[in-house]
Parts: C-alpha cells; structure tokens; sequence
C-alpha cells in the first residue's frame, strides 16, 4: 500500500468538512496543504477518486471538488480500491526464486498464501470502517488530547 490510501482518506475528510463547515467545494491546494504534499500529488488522487464516484471536480473559478456520495457510504476499502493501482498487492513479493533451490519454490508459494490471507483480512477490516467512523474517532482523540470539537460526521 502506498501513501495514496492515507492521502486519499485525508482528503476526503477535509472535502467533508469544508462542505459542512463552509458550503463550498475544497480546491487542491488547500488539500495539499492540509496534506503537506504538492497539489499535482492531490489532484492525481483526486482523479482517481473521481473516476470511482466518491468525489466531483469542476475546474475554473469558484470550482474545486465536493463529494460525490454521502460520507456514510463510503468505506475504507473503497478509497483504497479507488486509489491502488490494478496489479498492485498491499505486500511486496519476489517473483523470482533461486534456480539452484529445491525449497525455495515451496517458499514462495507458502508465502504468497500467507500474504493473501493477510491482504484479504486488511480489506475486509477496511470495509467495516465509514468515512463517519473515522471521523468520529479522530473527534474522540482530538477531543481527548486538545479538547477540540471541530469535526465531526458530515
């Protein structure tokens, strides 16, 4: 998994908020900085959570992105199936093994089981979890640690 899964899933929460809290769409530069990434790097997410439904983006003046399904019906493992690439696994395998080796092909094939039971245990825990969840946890710990309020489930 690369960094395009938190990028997304923060991404779609400042869209939320911004929203709720200003009723206007959130443009990529205030996303990058919320971020701290390059806006290029949020609006390559923001293109691929397009094209999976989650988001809307106009361009232009007074565009920007808004969301594109209610924060309830989006989960965890749709960010990240919108924002993987198509042949990439959560964990990286060899695909090679040593010629010279009688284990080592049994290696391989007992590992790429063992990661696949990984991965699917990763999905299926992600779907479980909302956009709401996740903002109500991140309330519940800014709220144990700064005695802030200011999020909450668009």
């Amino acid at each position: 998994m690369d960094s395009h899964m938190t990028i997304a899933a923060h991404v779609l929460g400042m869209v939320a908020i911004i929203e709720r809290d200003e009723e206007r769409p959130a443009t990529s530069e205030e996303l990058a900085r919320s971020v701290g990434t390059n806006p290029v790097v949020v609006r390559r997410v923001l293109g691929k959570l397009q094209r999976a439904g989650l988001v809307t983006n106009k361009r232009g003046a007074g565009g920007g992105t808004r969301l594109a399904t209610p924060t309830a019906a989006i989960n965890l493992r749709l960010v990240y199936e919108a924002v993987r690439d198509a042949d990439a696994t959560l964990l990286r395998r060899h695909s090679g093994v040593g010629d010279a080796c009688d284990v080592a092909p049994t290696i391989k094939v007992y590992l790429d089981e063992l990661y696949a039971d990984a991965e699917l245990a990763l999905l299926e825990r992600l779907e479980q979890v909302s956009m709401d969840e996740m903002f109500a946890e991140i309330q519940r710990r800014l709220g144990e640690s700064q005695g802030y309020d200011g999020i909450g489930a668009p």
